[in-house]
């Protein structure tokens, strides 16, 4: 992650201000070998069915050892990737910085994560048609009612809050950054496989998904990209 102080306007900090977080590693490279990854788990669940056993054992193995205290933890940890109140609360940090510092830039950022998440996951859910663990198949392209590859709520957890690392990066300092950034992604990727809402696969496919977004959001210039006057009118100050 990039270093330093935030930038200050008037004795306080901007929003998207320095330092702004950056993919890190940084190179290219790597958001093609997530594309790989991603295709290559995808056809190992088509081709490859010790994958599918793994997935079956991590089921079972999980529905034998859920004490009650254990299960609503990993409930909560799962929730932790809940996209509808992610999206709430990533708007209202967005607009609060919008207001208080009189430029749109929160709200784009805010608003173009949901677009490309749910164009990206819920696309390939409907293309990939896939059962639950305790609901349809585990096999893709089954043609039925259910969608749950890639896991939507373990990709929530790495683009919603890396977002919100993004907007409170001026406030936060760099320990607390990064758990904002990367924690809920893990926890979220633990619970919703405990409690067999997921395969194990799914939420692989979701964090490798995830963490291709975000990088692709980081990879925006969200302070300097061209805005028209009346929404950003900080920069005309």
């Amino acid at each position: 992650m990039a270093t330093g102080r935030p930038e200050t306007g008037r004795g306080r900090p901007r929003p998207l201000g320095v330092p702004v977080l950056a993919p890190v590693p940084g190179g290219w490279w790597f958001d093609g070998l997530l594309v790989a990854a991603f295709a290559a788990l995808t056809a190992a669940l088509v081709w490859w069915s010790p994958l599918l056993r793994l997935d079956l054992a991590v089921r079972d193995w999980c529905d034998a050892h859920r004490p009650s205290p254990v299960h609503v933890l990993m409930q909560a940890f799962d929730y932790l990737g809940q996209g509808g109140g992610l999206i709430v609360v990533t708007m209202l940090v967005a607009g609060w910085l919008a207001w208080q510092h009189r430029t749109a830039r929160p709200i784009v950022l805010a608003g173009l994560a949901p677009i490309i998440s749910t164009l990206l996951i819920v696309g390939l859910k409907r293309w990939t048609s896939r059962g639950a663990p305790h609901h349809g198949s585990v096999r893709l392209f089954t043609h039925g009612p259910e969608v749950e590859y890639p896991s939507g709520h373990v990709s929530n957890a790495i683009v919603y809050y890396v977002v919100l690392a993004v907007l409170l990066a001026p406030y936060l300092a760099v320990p607390a950054r990064r758990i904002v950034q990367w924690l809920p992604g893990v926890l979220t990727f633990i619970g919703t496989t405990y409690v067999s809402y997921h395969w194990l696969t799914d939420s692989m496919g979701g964090y490798l998904l995830g963490l291709l977004i975000a990088r692709l959001l980081l990879r925006v210039p969200w302070r300097t990209v061209p805005l028209p006057r009346w929404l950003d009118r900080a920069s005309a100050c």
